[in-house]
């Protein structure tokens, strides 16, 4: 791929959780063929849901308590690390491996860690900012927050990965608007219809917001019978065909398989990066805009 090409494509994987991977082999082997996917089909990247390592909970001790499974979790992942990275290598693609636990090296802690795996550079991880209920439950699961945001280059790309809820997150959102992003991941899992539109309708603004390309990918049945789909959001100007959605796999919660795929050829991210920088003028994005000198008056808080 040239310096700032003017498309890239991606692959995505809703992942069916209900699909049997009995051990770490079958796993690796699942990723592998869905890989090879992604490399027949012509995908520069391959982008898969968050806690994509529940398809593990088949093989974990029998009877394991819900508290200890981000550390058994963690452990799996060391393993499978390695073993990702060189299905990537073999094939070709980057993967944005979702996301699974992690002991973070500087506290000891598990944290809800995202990877993209490259075949031609150091892979990037991202520590989710913001975690759900079920993520920080004293009796279930208890992940430690991360702290930063990494904008990585990539084949002449500025690539940022947030996770699910992260999306949701409007300061976040204007801190990254002076960022410069051509392209945003979001893996997500979603238990339920409204989280699902909770995170894919921020990912839509966050594409307008930020004049750049989202790409946001869940996973559907498993343990909670999640709600999930794909979809590739974009600015909503004229020039790429006014509704902002470039490419979309409706939200459904079940699958008959490893689950539904959705290839976006050619995502148009040179044009979008045009605007961005002023070369071409959009509608009405002013650029990135800071509130900072807005006055509030809320009478409200006088009564």
């Amino acid at each position: 791929m040239t310096k700032n090409p003017a498309t890239i494509s991606i692959a995505h994987w809703v992942a069916n959780l209900s699909y049997s991977t009995p051990d770490m082999t079958s796993w690796i082997a699942l990723i592998d063929s869905q890989l090879a996917r992604a490399k027949s089909e012509g995908a520069d990247l391959l982008l898969i849901p968050e806690h994509i390592s529940e398809y593990w909970i088949p093989f974990a001790p029998k009877d394991l308590p819900l508290t200890d499974e981000p550390a058994w979790a963690a452990t799996q992942g060391e393993q499978a690390l390695p073993l990702l990275q060189d299905a990537v290598k073999r094939h070709g693609v980057a993967l944005a491996a979702g996301s699974f636990s992690m002991r973070d090296a500087a506290t000891g802690q598990c944290r809800n860690r995202a990877f993209v795996l490259f075949p031609d550079r150091d892979m990037v991880v991202h520590d989710k900012f913001v975690m759900t209920p079920s993520e920080k439950d004293p009796e279930g699961w208890t992940f430690e927050t991360g702290s930063t945001l990494t904008v990585f280059n990539w084949r002449g790309l500025r690539v940022a990965l947030i996770i699910c809820l992260d999306v949701e997150m409007p300061h976040l959102a204007h801190r990254a608007a002076s960022l410069d992003i051509d392209l945003l991941l979001v893996p997500s899992m979603t238990s339920k219809l409204s989280g699902y539109h909770r995170v894919f309708s921020c990912a839509r603004a966050r594409a307008v917001e930020l004049m750049t390309a989202v790409c946001v990918t869940g996973c559907v049945a498993g343990r909670e019978g999640y709600h999930g789909g794909a979809s590739v959001f974009i600015p909503s100007e004229e020039a790429f065909g006014h509704t902002g959605i470039f490419a979309e796999l409706p939200v459904h919660n079940n699958s008959q398989n490893a689950g539904e795929w959705l290839l976006a050829k050619d995502i148009p991210v040179g044009a979008i990066r045009t605007i961005r920088h002023g070369d071409k003028k959009a509608e009405a994005w002013p650029g990135p805009w800071d509130a900072s000198h807005v006055k509030i008056n809320d009478e409200g808080k006088n009564t």
